[in-house]
């Protein structure tokens, strides 16, 4: 359900900063124009992957680390929410993979291209495509900034909660 709210509000957001000088409201008038609500829900897929995999991931891998930490205290789940949190950046192709195909089809106007490449959009195509353009390591592009970004949530909405109410 999550996705039905992020798939669209990623895509205009990705597509504004695409295009220089565009603001949110302006592309999400053009795209409505041209392709309807199919054109906004572009790149739902691997929201939906990404979204699915995010906060299970971090919830996961927290309780999963937790026990091991020998660091007792707030420090130590503190500790267990930033290593779970940074092992939840595995799924950082998904994100990639949604920026690649958002920012694609709408720099492209929504149009696919003839090449095989670009002939489905699916998630995995999109992957294999940046696979395939920049190496395996292309689909981590952004993969440091992510981890510091899910150690930061994963502390506050995962330990600090947990920390309250203890």
């Amino acid at each position: 359900a999550q996705a039905l709210v992020m798939a669209p509000t990623s895509f205009l957001v990705t597509a504004a900063t695409a295009k220089d000088g565009h603001s949110v409201l302006s592309v999400a008038k053009e795209v409505w124009s041209q392709e309807g609500i199919r054109g906004i829900y572009r790149g739902s897929s691997a929201v939906a992957a990404r979204q699915a995999t995010n906060w299970a991931s971090r919830q996961g891998f927290t309780e999963l680390v937790r026990p091991r930490i020998k660091v007792a205290g707030v420090p130590g789940e503190l500790l267990a929410g930033c290593v779970g949190g940074a092992l939840s950046a595995w799924n950082t192709p998904f994100e990639v993979a949604r920026i690649h195909s958002q920012s694609k089809m709408y720099l492209q106007g929504g149009k696919k291209k003839k090449n095989h490449s670009e002939k489905s959009s699916s998630l995995l195509t999109t992957m294999r495509g940046v696979a395939e353009e920049r190496g395996v390591g292309g689909l981590y592009v952004g993969l440091v900034p992510r981890i510091f970004q899910a150690c930061y949530q994963t502390v506050f909405l995962v330990c600090i909660p947990r920390i309250i109410d203890n």
